[in-house]
């Protein structure tokens, strides 16, 4: 091929990627949404929902961003969300997915699964999370709580640090414990009681799931 050829083969391409990217990333424009015209996460250097914030400040409580060539609405808005995750979550069953590991727990956190999988976990769990269960389940949470509390003014008391993911994990762990079993384990202070070692044991399988779960 001589060079006439090359180059015009070359501009072709360029202008074919040109075009891709620019109506890839102009796509909430035209759909009337405001938000930014290209990828530009700055979460990685600021903590996330600070970043969020910003965003939600410049483009407002509804607006429409990408994730690398992804498209994305960012919704801000509680009336908005309680119709989309509640009222009607039949309309909008499917969540965005995350791969965090092979395991069958990573597989089944509600969280996590898309399509039909979110949509039958769902339906599994929600009946546990009845407005009757709830409440009463308060009693439980207010206990541990409570423990929770003063276990951090000994140290404020003491002005000592706190490793606050080891008590948050362990304050975790007992509002499950007395939720599901209606046992109180004190896990902060019983390390090796029996329900401690064998939840350590289920999160340690899988690196990503302990990574969420933390």
């Amino acid at each position: 091929m001589d060079f006439v050829t090359i180059l015009t083969i070359f501009v072709g391409i360029i202008s074919a990627i040109a075009f891709y990217i620019r109506r890839r990333f102009t796509y909430w424009k035209r759909m009337g949404l405001p938000g930014p015209d290209f990828f530009q996460y700055k979460g990685f250097f600021k903590v996330h929902h600070d970043w969020t914030l910003e965003q939600v400040k410049k483009y407002g409580k509804l607006y429409g961003s990408y994730v690398l060539t992804k498209k994305l609405v960012v919704i801000n808005e509680p009336d908005l969300l309680r119709d989309i995750m509640v009222k009607d979550f039949h309309i909008f069953p499917d969540r965005r997915g995350f791969h965090m590991g092979s395991s069958k727990i990573a597989k089944s956190l509600f969280f996590l699964p898309g399509n039909d999988d979110w949509k039958r976990v769902r339906s599994i769990l929600s009946p546990v999370f009845t407005s009757g269960k709830l409440r009463a389940m308060m009693a439980h949470i207010s206990g541990v709580s409570d423990r929770f509390v003063n276990n951090l003014d000994e140290f404020e008391k003491n002005g000592e640090p706190v490793d606050m993911r080891k008590y948050v994990g362990a304050f975790a762990m007992d509002v499950i414990s007395a939720c599901a079993y209606g046992i109180n384990v004190e896990s902060i202070n019983n390390p090796n009681h029996p329900i401690v070692t064998n939840a350590m044991k289920i999160l340690n399988t899988d690196a990503g799931v302990g990574i969420v779960l933390s």
